[in-house]
């Protein structure tokens, strides 16, 4: 309720005993969605909120601008003095009359909430928002008063059976808004989801005498804010509100106090929310991107299971040689007393054939071995997440995102969150982890692999590069990992390089490996070229370790 028509019509009353004939000394910004207009000889300031999500006007006692901090706006009100105060007769729009002639005019409702500077005939001379689009242009509110027309919301509610009560009295009667539209139904005894369409004739005349008997309490205001169990203020209103349960209740004698209670307090929920988010958010896309990479590795430990029948496949293609010719599709065996059909290719000579099924048991038996591996060690990763996240959704107003990334720096950098991890997020390229915990960085185009080569990379890295055609500068950095970059490693790295070239489609890729030292850039080159020396080519298949970033 501190965006609604009642509240900005009480605050007007205040407003004419306590700023009616006070000089405004300047009108600033110290915030985007936020404007303060300080008097001459008042410590008091007239603060205005526009928000998307809520507008609101208080009088604020104390308040001090942030001159490091701050802008001047609306100068044309400096000097004036204000007159009277007054709100629109059926709108969320309150006039601020200036003894200069002018009128300021807050519209406080919707996402374009502003306050606006207006000379005769609603000209906007100035405007807190969008001031170079909006000066010249004119503005006019409405002038009808308030009408609460029972008899038609009878109409509204017998036209629209399907509808809630509660949005049906928001539309008869704009000026309720949502909060006492609710606490309406929740006075007439019924269900915050009761349709119209279940209403009998004694239901209907209990939601009328509870709506006149918001209205009643509205006539004579007391400002209180209901406070939830976790401290955060969950509803600002002028009246006592059914709704509200049993949140504790603070009764304000100053609605600007009760106003100030509530967005600070509100304030504080947003701002925490934002600290738990930038703490939840990352850590459920590591746990999710590991959770898929635990399915994907799964994947490939059944078919590591093959291994075995690869094997007895090439076995008895030995065994049956003397029956083998090229250019056979199929052969049938025996194999432990099993009929197997097994697949040829017609291209391959028999001992070749038998080869190929040696070489694919071979592959899946080391892919089934360094599968169990990373699956083990997903596994772990995936229970750190669950813990770290478990921690961080339980984390309490007032909590501080910092605070969380301090007491768990060790297991946030176990999960590449720390910061120190985060710090390589901000690298300009893309960042993988290969055998031995080493890093190795792949450049994105030419100008970025001059960058990477010539600036980041170390004279004993070691630099790799697709043979024969353009790809990304890689380089494997010596001295992330545990002693120095074993096989295994320079494989996976030489894999990098194949998969960011044009050979990425090939089988297998010629790659060039040296260390930086032997790599330069010839002058007037460009970008991307380089000359290497002493290099060594490994003969790589194009892919990705499973982990990857950048």
């Amino acid at each position: 309720m501190i965006s609604n028509y009642y509240t900005f019509l009480f605050l007007v009353s205040t407003f004419n005993s306590s700023i009616r004939g006070r000089q405004i000394r300047e009108v600033y910004s110290q915030d985007a969605d936020e404007l303060a207009i300080a008097f001459h000889d008042d410590p008091g300031q007239l603060v205005f909120l526009c928000r998307p999500e809520m507008s609101a006007v208080y009088l604020h006692e104390g308040r001090s601008r942030a001159r490091r901090n701050s802008v001047d706006l609306l100068g044309g009100c400096n000097g004036a003095r204000v007159n009277t105060v007054a709100m629109s007769p059926s709108d969320r729009v309150m006039h601020f009359s200036l003894d200069n002639g002018t009128t300021l005019a807050a519209v406080l409702y919707g996402p374009r909430a502003n306050v606006f500077l207006l000379g005769d005939a609603g000209t906007i001379l100035d405007s807190f928002k969008n001031p170079k689009k909006l000066r010249g242009s004119t503005i006019h509110f409405a002038d009808d008063g308030l009408i609460y027309d029972f008899t038609e919301f009878r109409r509204a509610c017998a036209s629209s059976g399907s509808r809630t009560v509660g949005s049906v009295i928001r539309k008869s009667f704009p000026a309720i808004g949502g909060t006492l539209a609710l606490e309406s139904v929740m006075r007439a005894g019924a269900d915050a989801s009761l349709k119209t369409g279940e209403m009998d004739s004694a239901a209907l005349s209990a939601i009328e005498t509870a709506i006149r008997s918001v209205l009643s309490d509205l006539a004579t205001p007391s400002p209180r804010v209901y406070i939830s169990p976790d401290g955060v203020p969950g509803f600002f209103s002028l009246i006592p509100l059914h709704l509200a349960g049993t949140l504790k209740e603070e009764v304000f004698s100053d609605i600007n106090r009760a106003i100030r209670h509530f967005i600070a307090g509100r304030g504080a929920k947003t701002e925490h929310d934002r600290e738990k988010h930038s703490v939840v958010a990352p850590l459920q896309q590591q746990l999710e991107k590991g959770r898929r990479a635990h399915r994907a590795i799964q994947a490939d430990a059944r078919e590591a299971e093959r291994a075995a029948t690869y094997e007895r496949f090439g076995n008895a293609l030995m065994a049956g040689l003397p029956a083998l010719t090229k250019g056979l599709r199929t052969f049938d065996a025996d194999i432990d007393g099993e009929h197997v059909v097994i697949p040829l290719e017609p291209a391959l000579s028999p001992i070749q054939n038998a080869q190929r099924y040696f070489e694919k048991a071979k592959r899946a038996k080391a892919a089934g071995e360094e599968s169990a591996r990373r699956l083990g060690e997903l596994a772990a990763r995936i229970e750190r997440l669950e813990k770290l996240l478990s921690k961080a959704e339980q984390s309490l107003p007032g909590d501080r995102a910092g605070k969380f990334f301090n007491e768990h720096s060790t297991e946030l950098e176990a999960v590449g969150l720390g910061d120190r991890s985060r710090e390589k997020e901000r690298l300009p390229f893309r960042v993988f982890k290969v055998d031995g915990g080493f890093e190795v960085w792949a450049g994105k185009n030419g100008a970025n692999n001059d960058l990477l080569t010539l600036r980041y990379a170390k004279p004993d890295d070691l630099w790799f590069h697709a043979r024969g055609g353009s790809g990304s500068h890689v380089v494997l950095k010596a001295h992330s990992g545990k002693g120095d970059p074993g096989k295994r490693a320079c494989e996976q790295a030489a894999g990098i390089a194949a998969y960011y070239s044009k050979m990425k489609t090939a089988g297998t890729v010629a790659v060039a490996m040296t260390e930086k030292r032997f790599v330069r850039k010839p002058r007037g080159s460009p970008p991307g070229s380089v000359v290497i020396e002493r290099e060594r080519v490994i003969f790589a298949q194009p892919a990705l370790p499973r982990e990857a970033g950048g």
